[in-house]
């Protein structure tokens, strides 16, 4: 990891090419977020005396667009990308990642990142590595979840080089956080300063937080280290071989023991071996302040930097990017909307009645009468005439009226216009349908996609499909690296119990050992538009309705869709019914397939899956037999032919236990001639030493010789 100065000073370079782009993001935020910002600026000196009104339909229009994708239940799917990859690791790792991502805060940080990249064009969620126990130090196993990053415009930054809109090809990356000074500085140990540009307001680069000193920003640093590591496949006299491992000057043996330089250059000298390099990257982590690492550096299971951003809409321009949000789009239209009902707001604060205008001498007598009127409703009001100078009637009546202002044609055109404006840019669509709704009708609504918020939902789609390529790698070192036992999340949303690094026999190879549920291999990462559980569920109950419609619930084929139909059934107060029809369906199953299922036909296949379905499979098959037995003699010999082949089976696991025993017996075997390895060589030098000593003691003899004669 690159020293503390020399990180902070990447960190000024990225936060001075991110900073006017993200004073925007920030700006378009409180626009649209806190009361009173819509008036800020120049707007509200130019209305400083004048009614300033919100009627804030940008933040409705938004929320309608975060509330579609969360409807839209955007979810990461796993599948198999190399051939040591397998489809069934692949569902194993899609239940490990479904656990972690909905067991932590995963759907809250997704929606948080979101909400902020659709209204401020950026957003950020991270994937951090915890200890399965925080309290015990002993306990080294870890397990990975997402948290939320909230204002992510002012708090997450990536090396000035990284364009990629996924930030994979970003080699640093920090995640700046407001603390309490006094409870870090005990936490830590020491005394520091404020991490550099905490803040973005009124245009400073902060390094305080504006309340005395009393908080202060630290920063989780990530940087991405790729190394290059040398392996030896060193073949000994005896034909076996040992694997030998340089990682920069520190070489380790078979079993990760730590050997000297000068022992591998003499075991690589009597010996052949087979050399290959190959390049590993992983980040490493530690906590920053304005002036120091608060902790050592520690290497984390990721890939590539585990801080996932989002964008709104992004673009790369002449090597620069620029991204925004829907506040952008609509911030012209919003502050035009509020400016128009402010001038209707100024009308309506002036009196809406019209008022008689009369000179002062008609209202002499008259004008106490006048002012009571709005209190004392009087049937008539009194005025004097308007007399000359000869005491003649001029004029009777008021000379005039007082109109009240009035909204004017082009004030009523640009308000309809604003009205039809703000709702082409709106989010419209249905996100609901009555019951009683066709499927095809609602097909059409689930499939309906506005094409001007397209590219926000296929951003959000690429940062899960970001977030599940960085947890795949994190997860095969913490969860398949040694035997564990993890929680897993079906589609319905029930949890099984994962055990990962099973003993099991590799038809393919031959051989006995950790090879079920191993996650080797490449995986990718595909993002779609799923459907709700209970929907799913919806759809599967209509499709078995409708095949009643062809098959009588009489037949095996009727009875196994009206089967299907009840277990279907979403609701409370039906789950002991649903046991039941399952119960009923796995025993149809059993009856209607028991000839492929004794000629090793797998039950999986069937839909038989979990523990209790099998139980219930096998004590089906026993019931079955056993009637079978009784109703015909014949079966009594399928029975010991089906025993038969039980035995076989169990003398099939005897012979893998004996590979299993015979592996374990030759990696030891390996170790010890790795070890015997060492040996020869230190013999060898012992004996290169004892040469050199009777060399030095015979030439000292003939030189004495010699002086003597």
């Amino acid at each position: 990891m690159k020293p503390a100065l020399e990180a902070l000073q990447d960190f000024r370079k990225s936060y001075s090419a991110e900073y006017d782009l993200r004073q925007q993001v920030i700006a378009d935020l409180e626009f649209a977020l806190i009361p009173g910002m819509q008036w800020a600026g120049s707007d509200a000196k130019q209305w400083a005396n004048k009614p300033k009104p919100e009627n804030n339909k940008l933040f409705k229009n938004i929320m309608a667009i975060n509330g579609r994708f969360q409807e839209a239940e955007f979810g990461a799917r796993i599948s198999s990308a190399s051939d040591e990859a397998t489809d069934d690791d692949a569902e194993t790792l899609q239940k490990l990642w479904r656990n972690d991502f909905n067991g932590s805060d995963g759907s809250d940080a997704l929606n948080k990142a979101f909400e902020e990249a659709s209204f401020g064009g950026f957003g950020a969620f991270k994937v951090v590595a915890r200890y399965e126990d925080e309290e015990d130090p002993q306990d080294e196993q870890q397990y990975l979840s997402f948290e939320m990053i909230g204002s992510a415009a002012s708090s997450v930054f990536f090396n000035a080089g990284a364009l990629r809109r996924d930030k994979t090809d970003a080699v640093q990356g920090w995640h700046l956080q407001r603390v309490n000074r006094e409870k870090t500085e005990e936490e830590y140990g020491v005394d520091f300063g404020s991490f550099p540009a905490g803040t973005m307001t009124n245009g400073d680069f902060s390094w305080i937080c504006g309340d005395g000193g009393r908080d202060v920003y630290i920063a989780h640093y990530y940087e991405l280290v790729s190394k290059t590591i040398v392996e030896y496949s060193v073949y000994d006299a005896e034909g076996g071989s040992f694997l030998i491992t340089k990682d920069g000057r520190k070489y380790t043996g078979p079993d990760g023991e730590r050997i000297d330089k000068a022992d591998v250059d003499l075991i690589l000298e009597v010996n052949e071996y087979d050399e290959k390099r190959r390049k590993v990257k992983f980040v490493e982590y530690a906590v920053m302040s304005g002036d120091k690492y608060l902790t050592k550096p520690a290497k984390l299971p990721f890939k590539n930097i585990p801080l996932i951003p989002m964008y709104g809409y992004h673009h790369e321009i002449n090597g620069i990017e620029f991204y925004c949000g829907e506040v952008c789009r609509q911030r012209d239209s919003q502050r035009f909307l509020n400016m128009g009902f402010g001038a209707l707001m100024e009308i309506l604060s002036e009196p809406q009645v019209a008022k008689p205008e009369y000179l002062p001498e008609q209202m002499t007598r008259h004008g106490q009468a006048r002012a009571e009127q709005s209190v004392i409703n009087r049937p008539f009001l009194l005025s004097d005439p308007v007399r000359d100078a000869n005491g003649n009637i001029t004029h009777v009546g008021p000379i005039g009226r007082y109109e009240p202002p009035e909204a004017r044609s082009g004030l009523v055109t640009s308000l309809q216009f604003l009205s039809q404006n703000i709702q082409e840019q709106s989010a419209n669509g249905q996100a609901t349908l009555p019951s009683n709704s066709s499927a095809s009708a609602i097909q059409q609504v689930n499939e309906r996609t506005d094409d001007a918020f397209l590219p926000l939902m296929t951003s959000a789609s690429s940062s899960i499909r970001v977030a599940c390529r960085t947890w795949i790698p994190a997860a095969q070192q913490l969860y398949f690296t040694n035997p564990r036992k993890r929680r897993g999340m079906e589609e319905d949303g029930s949890y099984i119990q994962v055990e990962t690094m099973v003993p099991s026999y590799d038809n393919q190879r031959g051989v006995y050992g950790m090879t079920k549920n191993t996650a080797r291999g490449r995986y990718d990462v595909s993002v779609r538009q799923g459907e709700s559980y209970r929907t799913k569920k919806d759809a599967e109950r209509n499709a078995a309705i409708e095949i009643l419609q062809y098959a009588d619930s009489g037949t095996p084929l009727g009875q196994m869709a009206l089967l299907s139909a009840i277990t279907n059934t979403t609701g409370e107060g039906m789950q002991d019914m649903r046991t039941l029809a399952r119960i009923q369906q796995i025993q149809a199953l059993v009856q209607q397939s028991l000839p492929l299922l004794m000629n090793g036909y797998p039950p999986e296949k069937l839909g038989i899956r979990s523990e209790e379905e099998l139980a219930i499979m096998q004590i089906t098959i026993q019931q079955v037999m056993q009637a079978q037995q009784q109703e015909n003699p014949q079966a009594q010999a399928m029975a010991m032919e089906g025993q038969a082949r039980m035995l076989e089976g169990q003398a099939a696991m005897l012979d893998k236990n004996v590979d299993m025993f015979n592996a374990e017996t030759k990696r030891f075997e390996a170790i010890q001639k790795a070890q015997k390895s060492g040996m020869d060589v230190n013999k060898m030098m012992t004996e290169i030493e004892g040469q050199q000593i009777k060399n030095a003691t015979d030439l000292a003899k003939l030189t004495t010789g010699a002086a003597l004669q």
